[in-house]
């Protein structure tokens, strides 16, 4: 399935690391390019919570915000190591 132009305009927004204000903003940014399929899989938003809230991916999270790490690089770290 492939990206309708508004995705593939949000992947290029998350390419870099944006001001985010909190952890939960950095967070829906990687939920959301879990489900428009980062890596030519979509996510249900079940399946995207549940890698998010997993202890290790979350502890990979908050290391690469506090690194400022752009959330498509978060996200597809993550969706490799389950996918």
């Amino acid at each position: 399935m492939q990206m309708t132009d508004e995705e593939k305009a949000f992947v290029e927004e998350c390419d870099e690391f944006k001001d985010y204000k909190s952890i939960d903003e950095y967070i829906a940014d990687i939920r959301r390019l879990l489900m428009i399929g980062i890596i030519n899989h979509r996510y249900s938003e079940t399946e995207a919570d549940e890698l998010i809230h997993d202890d290790i991916h979350m502890k990979w999270i908050e290391e690469s915000f506090s690194k400022k790490e752009d959330a498509c690089s978060a996200a597809v770290d993550i969706a490799y190591c389950c996918g």
